[in-house]
């Protein structure tokens, strides 16, 4: 790897940001500024109505920028439209270019944008080198293009087509964060455009490996938020089985948006939500104390790529309980279980066979399996010679 990097101008575009989630990509801008790379965040974050109720009519109206933990950020709030997706897509897309076209005016021309997800930075971007001829790499995050799901499988409408083709087609790099993602990409090109896999990046620092020794109760953390998509009217039910047959075993949840009407009706449904504990959101130091004192990770998802909960917990030690949907490069064998997806019985069993053989994991291995998959230094080698060779063969 050549100093060119040090030269490089780098544009993060996220589809979605902070504080609707998005964290990967400051971590890895953060990284990446370590290497000495110039690294900006272009966040046009699009405020659910739902959620947000009149907050989002107190938030900026305009542009504006700020340093956030050292990384220039340049943010617009962006207000959707009830029950409107394609127009919302549009409107998006439009207002990104928009975006990007004050950022020129106060910072020059960037000379790479790293798109995160084709839905739709994609389309943006596409936009922005049609019009500035800036050149874009698109991490594909969605777990919804690993197809392992009804769910993921009905997400794919056809008016969704032109727009993953213009976006996938025109980027001079795909880089999923899972190679499970790549059949269903392949399906939206129209060119031939290199793809390689390169992991979401992990703080192996931060989330090192933890000790811990057996306890009376077992207990399993997940840290998810309430979503449909992370398939707790299966986890809750399967946890039930669980306690059918183990008596001393509970269940710490993380994360937010649990007091929704949906999962309430789920929750109530459950005969041992005695057992089971809610943290609620928490920071990162949180999320490692409630890591730290687990047995277990366990994670029901019905759409997942390369989920960085669970890069977090086997960084830590922890083995892990999850769905086909995790990467088998992620999760193998000696890491943990995988199991299909909405399947209560085949949860219960795994979670069982974890109390059961939770000694016969090798913790520092599992620990060490997660540098060797997502270590800041193997992650930013693979994204900068990505970002040379775009650049070298433009030249």
């Amino acid at each position: 790897m050549s100093d060119l990097h040090r030269d490089i101008k780098i544009l993060q575009l996220p589809s979605w940001y902070l504080p609707e989630g998005g964290q990967f990509c400051k971590d890895q801008s953060l990284f990446l500024k370590e290497r000495g790379l110039e690294v900006h965040i272009l966040a046009n974050v699009m405020l659910p109505w739902r959620k947000y109720k009149l907050k989002a009519l107190t938030a900026p109206w305009k542009s504006f920028v700020v340093m956030e933990d050292g990384i220039l950020t340049y943010r617009y709030y962006f207000r959707r439209f009830p029950m409107q997706n394609k127009v919302n897509l549009i409107a998006w897309c439009k207002r990104t270019l928009k975006l990007f076209d004050e950022y020129v005016e106060k910072y020059g021309k960037p000379n790479l944008i790293h798109v995160h997800s084709s839905m739709w930075g994609g389309y943006a971007a596409y936009l922005i080198k049609e019009k500035y001829g800036v050149p874009y790499v698109i991490t594909e995050h969605r777990g919804v293009f690993g197809m392992r799901s009804s769910f993921a499988r009905d997400y794919f409408i056809s008016m969704y087509t032109p727009f993953l083709q213009k976006g996938f087609s025109n980027s001079s790099y795909i880089i999923p964060v899972s190679e499970q993602l790549i059949p269903k990409i392949k399906e939206y090109l129209t060119a031939d455009v290199p793809i390689k896999t390169i992991s979401n990046i992990l703080d192996t620092d931060f989330f090192h490996y933890l000790p811990r020794e057996p306890k009376e109760n077992f207990t399993f953390v997940t840290v998810n938020g309430y979503y449909e998509v992370k398939g707790y009217d299966i986890l809750l039910p399967a946890f039930d089985l669980l306690c059918d047959k183990v008596a001393h075993v509970c269940l710490r949840m993380v994360g937010e948006n649990f007091e929704q009407k949906a999962f309430q009706e789920i929750l109530s449904r459950c005969r041992n939500k005695d057992k089971i504990v809610f943290t609620g959101w928490l920071k990162p130091d949180g999320v490692l104390s409630e890591l730290e004192e687990a047995d277990a990770f366990v994670m029901s998802s019905r759409v997942e790529a390369q989920p960085i909960a669970i890069l977090e917990a086997i960084s830590t030690g922890l083995p892990v309980v999850c769905t086909e949907v995790v990467p088998e490069a992620i999760v193998s064998r000696d890491e943990g279980y995988r199991v299909p997806v909405e399947n209560v019985q085949a949860l219960t069993d795994a979670m069982m066979k974890m109390i059961a053989n939770w000694g016969k994991f090798d913790a520092k291995a599992i620990s060490a399996h997660a540098a060797s998959v997502a270590g800041p230094q193997l992650v930013t080698d693979s994204l900068i010679s990505i970002y040379e060779s775009v650049l070298q063969s433009r030249r």
